[in-house]
């Protein structure tokens, strides 16, 4: 109601019900009073009608109880002549109700500038919003774009172990930019990894064309973590889902691979499990040979947790990921 314009019938009306209430209250207390308070119940009727109303209702609220206080309870009561000590009452009243008006007039600007602030910026955190979506929107459609590349080239190449790897490529980027949508979507503050596992998973499986030959299975736990956390995780299970997929096949048969969240005591478990091959004999955890594992490794240190590898329950390899989530922190609307 402050800072919000009102219309002269809304001013008029509540100034006038505010100015016969303060006379009918002056009124009132006229017996109980002892001489010598002619304004006790103007000085509010001015403040409440100067702020909620508007300084230029204030103003007319001053002079309209000045008047009346005047005629009514300034000495000579009932007549507008004054004498040196209704001189002196009606120069405080003049003094104390424009210094009210002014406080008031100065902070209604001072609202009002806020309020204009607070919109700039509104606006500018919308045009923030719309352009980072649009950024990571363009990044992902690039990714794609070079993903589809990579492709052109597969095709072309000759050599088998070429071939192999710009499908990989092809294949991973893929990935990457479907996670890039999901995970940096400016709406998204938490997100729940198993249900993002269950949409990327199987796309890193159709795109290797390993439908037929590769089982996938959930064991999920709910675990929500923030967006920061988000994209490393997912990024690790990527990366050892598309190794099992490399390595773990056998020749022949089905292979089945596991995904499992659980969270207990503050710590995030995600565990990968398959039933192929299981782990070669010069496997070192600590000097891993490809540049993806040395990636997830990375991750998972920036993460503060663990990455291990061992062998899964009945043969194949399981790769474990611990790690202590972030706490969710409540979006402010």
């Amino acid at each position: 109601m402050t800072v919000t314009p009102h219309g002269p019938l809304f001013e008029w009306g509540a100034s006038a019900a505010i100015f016969f209430l303060a006379l009918a209250l002056r009124f009132e207390t006229e017996g109980l009073l002892p001489p010598g308070y002619p304004f006790l119940t103007f000085f509010p009727a001015v403040f409440l009608t100067g702020f909620f109303v508007s300084t230029r209702a204030g103003a007319g609220m001053a002079i309209a109880c000045g008047l009346a206080a005047w005629y009514f309870f300034v000495t000579p009561e009932g007549t507008f002549r004054l004498g040196g000590r209704g001189l002196l009452a009606m120069g405080f009243y003049a003094f104390i109700v424009t210094t009210e008006l002014f406080v008031i007039a100065a902070m209604r600007a001072a609202l009002h500038k806020l309020e204009q602030e607070r919109g700039d910026w509104a606006r500018q955190a919308q045009q923030n919003t719309l352009m980072f979506h649009e950024l990571q929107h363009r990044v992902s459609n690039n990714l794609q774009v070079i993903g589809s590349i990579l492709r052109m080239e597969e095709r072309k190449a000759g050599d088998a172990v070429a071939k192999k790897a710009l499908n990989t490529a092809a294949a991973r980027l893929g990935v990457i930019a479907s996670l890039q949508r999901q995970l940096h979507d400016p709406r998204r503050q938490v997100t729940d990894i198993g249900a993002l596992m269950q949409t990327a998973l199987p796309e890193i499986v159709a795109a290797a064309n390993l439908n037929e030959r590769v089982r996938l299975s959930y064991d999920l736990a709910p675990l929500a973590v923030p967006a920061e956390q988000a994209t490393p995780v997912a990024l690790i299970v990527v990366e050892m889902v598309s190794n099992a997929l490399e390595h773990a096949l056998r020749e022949s048969g089905q292979t089945t691979i596991t995904l499992r969240l659980r969270l207990e005591d503050g710590i995030a478990t995600i565990a990968i499990a398959d039933d192929g091959k299981g782990l070669p004999d010069d496997f070192d955890p600590e000097q891993p040979k490809s540049l993806g594992l040395r990636l997830a490794r990375q991750f998972a240190a920036q993460l503060e947790g663990a990455l291990t590898f061992g062998a899964a329950e009945g043969g194949g390899t399981l790769v474990t990921l611990r790690f202590p989530p972030k706490p969710i922190e409540p979006v402010t609307p």
